[in-house]
């Protein structure tokens, strides 16, 4: 192994280099990029200038808002895999006609009218993702003040002592019936991702305040330090909802993956680690190590997971750990997918129906999974991400191969972002009770 420092934009990176050999292994996925093609022959649609993918099987019509901001997920995360110029070009048609029909309104109260807190986090989450992969302005301007919006209207210290609501309480009492508002790992983790992918790509220090002071808020209320679980979430008493979901699951370890990777912080590496072992484990979440989910209510199941678990692995070098687990599902969501059409469902450990009802978002997770899979483990190090603020500079794609983008995405630390600090939505019953307990905070980033 081999190691290089090098001054990008005025920050000393130090990178890990894989050995040749590596390189060699970690060639071109053909399941990653046939299942690729093959979502995106079903599902997207170009027309005119517009290009979006449509909402179900059998349903031409844009899919919106929230739901088609996790389709367009999908697409980034296969340009982090390649690197390829026309998934760059792709992710930028996407968004741009995203923004097309879901305007800001105002800059200072963009989206005003979803009262959903995670809906905008998964907006804004498309929309940096799409800056760091395309450098296109209007994305991170657009990510920025979705997310000062949603943080500044959603956080909250009467209840809980802080943390962001999921639903706005004077949205939840419009609902019919009307329900009491609480604070969810789905608000609080897409949010705080967003908040560090925000500093990863400005270095403004607020937004990694921001970051630290959500992932305090989680740490002390809707984690289990005992079992690495992240619980749903938190109604106004204080009673925990303890439900375990795979997407919370893959997006708390992405957030402390992203953290990690900013400051440096080993307890949240360890935090981390627990976490992906709950996911490998836990009953709640796989069938046998597979994830699975027929339940019809769901959108996407672990496309989160996905993410979480490959940048995870990726970025600390942790192939012999997971490479065998992952290679598992990659392996069932091959053999189980549509013959006709080339797509798996949420549940992997059972062959596809022949149901075109279906929704985009159901085929995403698959997507996702498979772009984080490479056809060999790697010897090394599959992937390094360059920091290069704000200007252009050369990126890896998940396994090592050569591409360009903007801003970070994980991997390295410099030494300023470490001196800086050591649906998925279900009708299904909240409140239940847990051994997680009121009175119980634990923060390693410090009070905020």
């Amino acid at each position: 192994m081999q190691l290089s420092t090098i001054l990008v934009s005025g920050f000393l990176l130090r990178l890990v280099i894989a050995n040749p050999v590596s390189a060699v292994a970690l060639g071109q996925n053909d399941a990653a990029e046939a299942y690729y093609n093959a979502f995106n022959k079903e599902f997207l649609i170009t027309s005119g200038s517009d290009v979006y993918y449509k909402s179900k099987i059998n349903d031409p019509t844009r899919d919106g808002t929230w739901a088609a901001s996790l389709d367009i997920l999908g697409a980034e995360d296969a340009y982090e895999r390649t690197g390829d110029p026309d998934k760059k070009t792709l992710v930028n048609n996407l968004l741009t006609t995203w923004l097309k029909y879901n305007p800001e309104q105002a800059s200072s109260t963009p989206w005003s009218w979803d009262g959903w807190n995670d809906d905008i986090g998964w907006f804004t989450l498309a929309l940096i993702r799409g800056y760091q992969i395309t450098g296109t302005q209007q994305f991170l301007n657009a990510a920025k003040n979705g997310f000062d919006y949603a943080s500044r209207r959603g956080w909250e210290t009467a209840h809980n002592e802080g943390g962001i609501w999921e639903e706005q309480p004077d949205a939840t009492a419009k609902e019919n019936p009307p329900r009491e508002a609480t604070k969810e790992a789905l608000s609080n983790d897409s949010l705080g991702k967003v908040a560090c992918m925000i500093y990863q790509s400005t270095h403004d220090q607020n937004y990694l305040d921001k970051c630290q002071q959500i992932y305090n808020w989680v740490l002390g209320h809707i984690y289990n330090a005992q079992t690495g679980q992240i619980d749903t979430g938190v109604d106004q008493s204080g009673k925990i909802d303890t439900g375990a979901a795979a997407y919370n699951q893959g997006t708390f370890l992405d957030y402390s993956n992203l953290l990690y990777t900013i400051t440096g912080n080993g307890t949240i590496y360890t935090i981390a680690q627990k976490a992906a072992a709950f996911a490998r484990t836990d009953p709640s979440l796989t069938k046998n190590g597979i994830f699975s989910n027929s339940a019809d209510y769901l959108n996407t199941w672990a496309d989160e997971m996905a993410r979480g678990i490959g940048h995870f692995v990726r970025d600390n070098r942790l192939w012999g750990t997971y490479y065998a687990w992952m290679s598992s599902n990659a392996a069932s969501i091959l053999k189980n997918r549509r013959t006709d059409k080339g797509i798996t469902w949420n549940a992997w450990d059972t062959p596809t129906p022949l149901n075109d009802t279906y929704t985009t978002n159901k085929f995403v997770s698959a997507l996702a999974w498979l772009q984080f899979t490479p056809p060999t483990q790697p010897n090394d190090v599959g992937g390094i991400r360059i920091i290069s603020n704000q200007k252009r500079g050369s990126r890896s794609t998940a396994w090592g191969n050569s591409g360009m983008g903007r801003g970070s995405c994980s991997g390295v630390r410099t030494a300023a972002s470490i001196n800086a600090g050591s649906s998925r939505r279900t009708p299904t019953p909240r409140g239940i009770s847990s051994m997680w307990r009121l009175g119980r905070r634990w923060s390693v980033l410090g009070d905020h």
